[in-house]
């Protein structure tokens, strides 16, 4: 294990306890989605995903990452790309990223992450949310875990598993189970 994975878990056995609300999707909700970009940054099917929840008259904000220094798109407040400069050398997101991520509270959170990428780890945890979802990496950040028949956080890029697909198993799950609340 890495020194900078051993310092992301550190950082979340600090963080407090959660108390997760599970989300209503009949009703109007305020949405953040986290990615790993493309490297042109074009990310086509995460637009798609927006519109498909802009439809269901959701308030949807996009944060992605990919890795390289600079950063093409616009800053815009639904939706934010985030690159190496953004990190610091141990892995995790400068203040200012914090603070903006921090600044809005969100009713879910669909982190459509494949693989396991500490940047959007700590997005993830940092995220001001009642409820998280996403695919079972392993490191306990979710409320609610998409797992795999024939996945495992170890096979990395070999298991190719599109984000779309990802949106969609969480979707037919959230709308599936009724909560409780």
């Amino acid at each position: 294990m890495k020194i900078k994975d051993k310092i992301f878990d550190y950082v979340r056995s600090k963080q407090p306890e959660r108390s997760a609300r599970f989300p209503h999707l009949d009703q109007p909700l305020k949405i953040i989605i986290l990615y790993e970009s493309d490297v042109l940054e074009r990310n086509d099917n995460i637009k798609t995903i927006r519109q498909e929840l802009l439809r269901r008259q959701m308030d949807v904000t996009m944060w992605g990452y990919v890795e390289k220094k600079e950063i093409t798109t616009l800053i815009l407040p639904q939706s934010r790309i985030l690159g190496l400069n953004d990190y610091n050398l141990l892995g995790k997101p400068r203040d200012y990223v914090l603070t903006d991520l921090q600044a809005e509270h969100y009713d879910l959170l669909i982190d459509l992450t494949t693989r396991p990428l500490l940047p959007l780890r700590y997005l993830a945890l940092f995220t001001n949310a009642d409820f998280k979802v996403g695919m079972n990496l392993g490191e306990g950040i979710h409320d609610m875990l998409i797992s795999l028949p024939d996945f495992s956080p170890e096979q990395g890029d070999a298991a190719e598993i599109e984000a779309s697909w990802l949106f969609h198993q969480i979707m037919e799950y959230l709308t599936t189970i009724k909560s409780n609340d």
